[in-house]
């Protein structure tokens, strides 16, 4: 047998390596598959230390090999360096005669080289497994069970600023102690550790905060002024996120920011509308920039519009398809997107609104199933 194989030495960490195996495992080890057809096959390489949750978890058909039988007494030693897994993969792959190794675009230099080192030809993959971008039911209904854990924490977090108090400087206070962003941030967090999810990066900005779209969010909250709370579970077991954003203000709104938030939830309206499939992902960015502009809103460098309006999600929080100004995509069913329009300006604060969907046959199914507040008393 000659001929090329796709190759992966990293963590689970690593969202391609878990789309591969299936396995957890916290150390790299290796993933090989060579052959077409029926005749594909799939190897997966690790330590005795992994060995067995390696057999009891992969996905039926890999073949599990131990990393310390590989035959390595022909193999050079290396010069000026230690051994490392790629050493292992190419003995491996020599012994099936594969000249040619396929990796992907981020596979780390150390591990390029040695495998050139052993005579083979390195090519790579900017999207290693591109049939990730449509995902299967199983996929579908690993990010819906995230995305119930995510509206259990907004939810409370609605009701946290619903029930506080707004004290004499505009501060809230919650159970007799001043709200802040941190305090929110460990609410929803412990929700999400409390029902099988991890995250660590949610966001809840307040007023000038609110206005840079990936600020996490310090320090009091106050009433009066936009509290963007941005929040992206992964499921533990299936490694899937969600990802939803939404904005409140507690007690009574300026019109000004009454009207920026009209404008955002009709840019997102507009946007929704947009997702069908057999359609230009762009055209969804498109349509939420025409409403902004149509209403006034303009975009500079210093703030308005300045993100794209979505992005895919799986297994990484930000994956294929992009959904930006210069997306070529042509949305097709079974991809999951976020529909995110928002306006960010430091003297106002920032609005977003962020759903998750799922493009359909005839349109799309949105995941997110939790209301559009903005004024909570």
């Amino acid at each position: 047998m000659t001929g090329s194989a796709k190759i992966l030495i990293a963590s689970s960490t690593d969202s391609d390596m878990r789309y591969a195996t299936k396995v957890v495992i916290p150390d790299p080890f290796i993933w090989i598959q060579f052959g077409t057809g029926k005749k594909t096959k799939e190897y997966i390489i690790v330590s005795s230390l992994e060995y067995s949750r390696a057999k009891e978890e992969a996905k039926p058909g890999t073949k599990i090999i131990l990393l310390e039988s590989i035959d390595l007494k022909n193999q050079r030693k290396p010069v000026g360096r230690r051994r490392n897994l790629a050493d292992i993969a190419a003995a491996f792959l020599l012994s099936y005669n594969i000249t040619e190794v396929f990796l992907p675009d981020n596979a780390w230099s150390l591990h390029t080289e040695t495998l050139r080192e052993h005579g083979l030809r390195v090519r790579f993959l900017e999207s290693f497994f591109p049939e990730r971008i449509v995902k299967l039911q199983e996929e579908v209904a690993a990010i819906k069970r995230a995305g119930r854990v995510a509206k259990r924490a907004m939810q409370h977090a609605a009701d946290i600023i619903k029930t506080s108090t707004i004290e004499w400087d505009d501060t809230l206070t919650y159970e007799g102690e001043r709200l802040t962003s941190e305090r929110l941030k460990a609410e929803i967090e412990k929700i999400f550790i409390d029902n099988g999810c991890s995250s660590g990066e949610t966001i809840v900005s307040c007023g000038e905060q609110a206005a840079q779209p990936h600020n996490r969010g310090s320090g009091a909250i106050y009433a009066g002024t936009t509290i963007v709370i941005d929040i992206f579970p992964r499921d533990n077991t299936s490694g899937y996120y969600f990802d939803m954003t939404r904005t409140f203000l507690k007690g009574t709104p300026a019109k000004n920011l009454l009207k920026l938030y009209d404008a955002v939830r009709k840019a997102q309206i507009a946007a929704l509308m947009t997702v069908k499939p057999g359609r230009k992902a762009s055209e969804i960015h498109t349509a939420a920039a025409a409403v902004f502009q149509r209403m006034g809103y303009k975009t500079t460098e210093e703030g308005g519009f300045i993100h794209s309006v979505g992005h895919g999600l799986g297994l990484d929080i930000h994956e294929d398809p992009g959904v930006g100004p210069r997306s070529d995509t042509i949305l097709a069913p079974g991809m999951v997107i976020t529909v995110e329009p928002g306006l960010y300006y430091k003297e106002l604060g920032g609005v977003r609104i962020e759903d998750t969907v799922l493009v359909t046959k005839t349109g799309f199914a949105n995941l997110t199933n939790v209301p559009k507040v903005f004024v909570v008393r």
